[in-house]
C-alpha cells in the first residue's frame, strides 16, 4: 500500500510538471493580444475594451477602434472572435483610426507587466501553495484531510498559471483553467468536512456536494459539445464564472452557519479565522473581477492580480496548524467591522470629488481610486490604533500618565479598609494627576423630603447653593462615571447607594485649560473603580455589623455564625502552629545543635560540658513542647485519619502527661465524617480531656463513639469531683464547656452535662448527621 500512494504520488507530480512546462511555453510563445470587440449595428467590428496588460494597449490601439482584418480574414470569420468576441493568436492586424487603415504586426515582447502577472506572480504563489503541499505530506502523509488540501492547493496552483494560457485562448489552457477553477471551492469544502470529522462532528452532508460535482461535469461537457462547433463559448465562460461565484458563497454558508452553532465552543475561533480567510482569498476577485465581469463587462481590476488573495488561504491554514494559541479573531473583526463603517465618510467625499470633479476620470479609474482609497483609510487607522499602544506613552510621556495612573490607583485601593481612606485616596490621585485648584468630596442625603449636601473632605470652596439647585431637578437622571460641567468646575458622580450619592467636586485646573477627552475618560474609569469598592466596603460593614450583633446576643445567635466563627479560630489555629513549625521550632532545632557540637568540644572544662549539656536537654525539651505545642494548635493527622485512629493518638499523647487511665470504645462507630466534623469532635474530646487533668482529679475517663441511623453519639464520663452545675456561667470567652455546647450547636447537635459537685462528671453529645449536611448545604 505504501509503494502504492508513493507511485501515485510521483505519477501526479509527474502530470503537474509536465502541465506546468505546457502552459509556460504557450504562455511564453503565445503573445496576449487582449483585445474585445462587437459588431455594431452597421456590420463593423469594434474594440469595445483593450487590456491594459495586453500587447494592443502598448501599441496604441484604443477602445472605439475599427478593425478591418485579423490576418488577412474577415473578424466575422475569425475564431476567437467568433468564440469569445475578442482577438487572440493572431499575427497581423488591419485596424482604422479615424478612417484610415493601418497594418500591426503582432510581436511577441512581453512587457514587464506581462512577466510580472503572467509568469512571476502565478509561479511565486505555485511554489509557495507546493512548498505547503510538500511540507503536509512529509508531516501528515497518511491523513485524510491534509491529503485533500494538497489537491486543493495545487488545484490553485494550476488554475492560476492555466490563466495565461486562457486568455491567450489555448484550448488546453482554457480546460485546465476551468476544470481547476470551478474544482476549487468543491475540494475546500471537502477538506472542511475531513478536518472537522476528527472532532466528531459533520459540517456538511457530502450527498448535496455531489450535486456540485454533476453540475460541473455537465457544465464541462456543454463546453466541450460547444468548443467543437464554436459556439457560445463566451457564454460558457461566464457560466463557469457565475459557478464559481456560486460555489464560494455555498463555502462561506457552510462556514457561517456552523460558526454560529459552535460559537461558543471550542471550534468558535476556529470557523472564525477561516471565515476571514475565504473572505480575504476570494471576495477580491468575487466583487472586482467576477461580478463586473458579469454584470457590466468590465474588470475593476486585472484578473490576475485578484486572483493573488487566494495565497490566503494556505497562510490561513498553515497558521492553524502551527500556533500554538490563536490571536482573538472577534476582537479584530469588531475594530476592522468599526473602522469600515467611518472609513466610509472620508471616501465618500473623495468619490464626490472624483466623479464631479476630476472629469478625466474614466468611470473604472474612479471605481478603483475608492476602493484603494477606502482600504487604505481602513489600514491607517487599524495602523494608528496599534502606534498609540506602543508609541503613544514614550513620546508623550508627561502628558498622557493615565493608565499608569489607574494601575497605581488599583492597587492602593485594594489595600483600603475604611470608607474614609477610600476617599483619602481618590483625592490624593486626582489632585496629583490634574493638578487642580481645589477638590472636595460631597455627600447627598436624599432620605428628608429637603436635599442636604454635606461637605465630607477637601477644600471649601464649593458652590454649594448652584450645586444644590441643579441635583434637585436633575438627580434622578445621573448615575456612576456622569461627569457634570457647573460653575467652573466639574462634578463626578462616584458613588450611588439607596438614599445617598458621592460627589467629586474639583474646580478648573491650574494651567486654566479645560478638561480635555483624556482627562473625562480617565475621570470617569476611576470613578467606576471608586464606586465598586464603596459598595465593598458598605457590605463589609454591614456584614460586621451583623457578626457583632449575633455573637453579642448569645442565645439567638444563629448556628451558621458560630460555625464561621470556629473556622475562623481554627484558620488562625493553624496559621500560628504553621509560623511555630518554620520559625521558632527551626531556630529552637539550630541552637541545640549548634550547643551540642561546642559541648563536644574535649577542650573544655568537664563541668562546663556537663552545664552545656544541660541547656541542651533543656532545649530539647522546650523543642519537644513546641511539637506538642504545634499538634494541638493543628493535628495534621486529621488529614490522613479517620476520627477513631485520631482520637486514639489524643489519648495516647494525653496519657503520657497525666494520671488518669482512659477507655475509648468505638467498636460499633461506622460513619465517614467529613472534616469538619472530624475536627469538632477531635476538639470536643480533647478540651475535655483537658479538664480532666485540670479540675477533674479523675483517675479514670470512659469514651465511647456510636452511630445509628444517621445520628453520632459521643458520650464523656469521668470518676472525678464533679462540679455544681447550677452555680456553672457559661461564657463565651473560653473554649470550656460553654465552647463545647456552641460548637456542637453549630452543627446542628445536642449537648447534655450530668454533675454534682463530689461526684462523676458525664458529658453526651448528639449530632443528626442527614439533617446538618442538609443544613450545611443551605448555608453554603
Amino acid at each position: 500500500m505504501g509503494d502504492l500512494k508513493r507511485v501515485f504520488a510521483f505519477s501526479a507530480s509527474a502530470m503537474i510538471l509536465f502541465s506546468l512546462y505546457y502552459l509556460l511555453s504557450v504562455i511564453i510563445n503565445i503573445p496576449y493580444i487582449g483585445i474585445c470587440v462587437k459588431k455594431n449595428q452597421t456590420g463593423i467590428w469594434q474594440i469595445t475594451n483593450v487590456d491594459k496588460l495586453g500587447w494592443a494597449e502598448q501599441h496604441g490601439i484604443k477602445t472605439g477602434d475599427i478593425v478591418s482584418l485579423i490576418d488577412e480574414i474577415q473578424p466575422s470569420n475569425y475564431p476567437t472572435v467568433l468564440q469569445y468576441n475578442a482577438i487572440e493568436r493572431a499575427k497581423t492586424l488591419v485596424i482604422s483610426k479615424n478612417h484610415e487603415s493601418m497594418v500591426f504586426n503582432v510581436s511577441n515582447n512581453m512587457t514587464p507587466k506581462q512577466v510580472q502577472y503572467d509568469i512571476v506572480i502565478p509561479l511565486f504563489l505555485f511554489g509557495i501553495l507546493s512548498s505547503f503541499s510538500f511540507f503536509l505530506y512529509l508531516k501528515k502523509g497518511n491523513d485524510e484531510s491534509s491529503r485533500i488540501l494538497i489537491l486543493f492547493f495545487l488545484t490553485i496552483g494550476l488554475s492560476y498559471i492555466s490563466a495565461g494560457a486562457s486568455s491567450r485562448m489555448d484550448i488546453v489552457g482554457i480546460s485546465i483553467n476551468r476544470i481547476t477553477f470551478s474544482l476549487i471551492p468543491l475540494l475546500f469544502v471537502e477538506f472542511l468536512i475531513a478536518y472537522f470529522k476528527r472532532y466528531g462532528f459533520i459540517l456538511y452532508n457530502r450527498k448535496y456536494l455531489y450535486i456540485f460535482y454533476i453540475g460541473n461535469g455537465l457544465l464541462f461537457s456543454i463546453n466541450l459539445f460547444f468548443q467543437i462547433f464554436g459556439l457560445y463559448l463566451l457564454d460558457i465562460r461566464y457560466c463557469f464564472l457565475a459557478n464559481f461565484i456560486i460555489e464560494t458563497f455555498l463555502c462561506l454558508h457552510i462556514l457561517t452557519t456552523r460558526y454560529i452553532r459552535y460559537r461558543n465552543t471550542i471550534h468558535g475561533s476556529v470557523f472564525a479565522i477561516i471565515i476571514v480567510g475565504v473572505i480575504l482569498a476570494f471576495f477580491p476577485f468575487i466583487f472586482l473581477v467576477g461580478l463586473p465581469s458579469l454584470v457590466f463587462g468590465i474588470e475593476l481590476i486585472p484578473g490576475a492580480l485578484g486572483a493573488v488573495f487566494i495565497v490566503f488561504i494556505p497562510i490561513v491554514f498553515f497558521y492553524l496548524i502551527t500556533a500554538n494559541s490563536l490571536f482573538d479573531i472577534d476582537f479584530i473583526i469588531n475594530r476592522i467591522r468599526y473602522y469600515c463603517i467611518i472609513s466610509l465618510i472620508p471616501t465618500s467625499g473623495y468619490l464626490w470629488f472624483l466623479f464631479y470633479l476630476a472629469k478625466r476620470f474614466t468611470f473604472v479609474q474612479r471605481v478603483q481610486v475608492g476602493i484603494v482609497t477606502y482600504i487604505g483609510i481602513i489600514a491607517f487607522l487599524y495602523a494608528k490604533e496599534e502606534l498609540d499602544l506602543s508609541l503613544r506613552s514614550k513620546l508623550f510621556r508627561e502628558k498622557f500618565n493615565f493608565q499608569a495612573s489607574l494601575n497605581r490607583f488599583s492597587q492602593n485601593i485594594t489595600k483600603v479598609m475604611k470608607v474614609s481612606d477610600l476617599e483619602e485616596q481618590l483625592i490624593t490621585e486626582v489632585r496629583e494627576v490634574l493638578s487642580v485648584k481645589s477638590i472636595s468630596l460631597l455627600e447627598l442625603d436624599l432620605t428628608d423630603s429637603d436635599y442636604s449636601l454635606l461637605i465630607k473632605t477637601g477644600t471649601q470652596d464649593v458652590p454649594k447653593l448652584t450645586i444644590l439647585e441643579w441635583l434637585e431637578n436633575n438627580v434622578h437622571l445621573i448615575s456612576v462615571g456622569d461627569l457634570i460641567d457647573i460653575d467652573n468646575g466639574v462634578l463626578l458622580t462616584v458613588s450611588q447607594e439607596k438614599n445617598k450619592y458621592h460627589f467629586l467636586w474639583i474646580r478648573g485646573k491650574i494651567n486654566r485649560t479645560h478638561y480635555n477627552q483624556d482627562e473625562r475618560v480617565w475621570l470617569k474609569t476611576i470613578s467606576f473603580y471608586v464606586s465598586v469598592v464603596y459598595e465593598n466596603l458598605h457590605m463589609i460593614e454591614g456584614l460586621i455589623d451583623k457578626l457583632e450583633e449575633a455573637v453579642s446576643q448569645k442565645d439567638t445567635a444563629r448556628p451558621w455564625v458560630s460555625r464561621l466563627l470556629f473556622s475562623l479560630s481554627e484558620k488562625e489555629r493553624r496559621r500560628l502552629a504553621s509560623d511555630l513549625h518554620d520559625s521558632v521550632l527551626q531556630e529552637q532545632i539550630l541552637w541545640y545543635r549548634k550547643l551540642q557540637i561546642i559541648s563536644s568540644d574535649d577542650r573544655l572544662p568537664i563541668d562546663l560540658r556537663e552545664e552545656l549539656n544541660k541547656i541542651a536537654e533543656g532545649l530539647l525539651d522546650v523543642t519537644h513542647e513546641i511539637r506538642i505545642t504545634c499538634n494541638d494548635l493543628f493535628p495534621s493527622l486529621l488529614n490522613e485519619s479517620r476520627i477513631v485512629d485520631a482520637i486514639r493518638n489524643l489519648i495516647a499523647d494525653a496519657q503520657l502527661r497525666t494520671d488518669y487511665v482512659v477507655n475509648f470504645n468505638a467498636t460499633d462507630f461506622s460513619l465517614d465524617l467529613d472534616y469538619e466534623h472530624i475536627l469538632a469532635i477531635y476538639r470536643i474530646v480533647q478540651e475535655l480531656l483537658a479538664n480532666a487533668a485540670k479540675h477533674s482529679k479523675a483517675t479514670e475517663i470512659n469514651i465511647t463513639l456510636d452511630n445509628s441511623n444517621g445520628l453520632l453519639a459521643l458520650n464523656y464520663h469521668d470518676n472525678g469531683i464533679g462540679m455544681d452545675l447550677q452555680s456553672m456561667e457559661f461564657t463565651s470567652n473560653h473554649m470550656g464547656l460553654s465552647g463545647i455546647k456552641e460548637r456542637v450547636s453549630s452543627l446542628g447537635g445536642e449537648t447534655r452535662i450530668y454533675s454534682t459537685l463530689g461526684e462523676s462528671f458525664e458529658v453526651s453529645i448528639w449530632m443528626d448527621l442527614d439533617t446538618n449536611f442538609v443544613a450545611t448545604e443551605q448555608v453554603i
